[in-house]
Parts: structure tokens; sequence; C-alpha cells
């Protein structure tokens, strides 16, 4: 299951703990069978290094994205969050969030150099919301 099983990728997600096999299943199969959870896998060289997700929520689409440790530094993390948010906004999503854990500074400067804006924070998590204007 790749980057589920690797802790340094799930440091940030959820409880931290590396993702079983079964529950890695479970989660492929409930964004497979779900009309609110979309993931996009990142592709290079034709190996899998990266996943974006979109979650639908009450007031707006969650964001998410995990790429390869092999991959890290590499600036990487911004070109798949440009192409998932490019693909959102073309498919008329505008209003959007994400939740980082505090201590994942690259990933809040990810959000923040895409305009997303620090909404409330607290010892777990920080929010961040942006509205893309409507065309």
């Amino acid at each position: 299951m790749g980057l589920s099983a690797d802790e340094r990728v799930t440091a940030f997600i959820g409880d931290g703990q590396p993702w079983s096999r079964e529950y890695a299943i479970q989660r492929v199969n409930q964004a497979i069978d779900s009309n609110e959870i979309s993931w996009f896998i990142v592709w290079r060289d034709g190996v899998r290094i990266g996943l974006f997700t979109a979650t639908e929520r009450a007031n707006a689409t969650e964001i998410g994205y995990w790429l390869a440790p092999a991959m890290w530094g590499q600036g990487l993390a911004k070109v798949i969050v440009d192409q998932g948010l490019q693909h959102l906004q073309e498919s008329g999503i505008t209003d959007l969030m994400a939740r980082v854990a505090p201590e994942n500074i690259a990933s809040l400067k990810v959000l923040e150099r895409h305009g997303f804006i620090r909404q409330s924070h607290d010892a777990a998590l920080v929010t961040l919301t942006r509205a893309t204007p409507q065309a």
C-alpha cells in the first residue's frame, strides 16, 4: 500500500500511525464508493509518488495531499497542489479548506503560498480556508 504504510508520510495524518493493509483497502473502497471523496494519484516516470485528495464537507471541500519521502524537497508538493486546485476550480469547486498539524511547517507554507489563510489553530490542527472568486 506504499505511502499509507510509511510512517514518515502518515506522521501528520489522522492518529499519525501507518495504515494497515486492511485499513488502506477500506479507505480506497470508501473513496471509490463515495461521491463526496475524490483521490487523484500522482505519477512520475511510471511510479506513483503522491496523492491529492478532495473531500466534500458541509461548508467547503477539504483538500489534502501525500508525497513519497524520496520526492520531498523538490517542489513537487507545490505542483501537486497547483494541479489539484486547478482541477477543482475547473469543476466549479471554489470554497476550500485544509487541516494541517501545526508542526508540519512545509505543508503550511505550501498552502499559504496557494492563498489559504489560517482560520483557527489548536494543539492538534491548523485549519486554513481559501475561497476562489467565481469566473
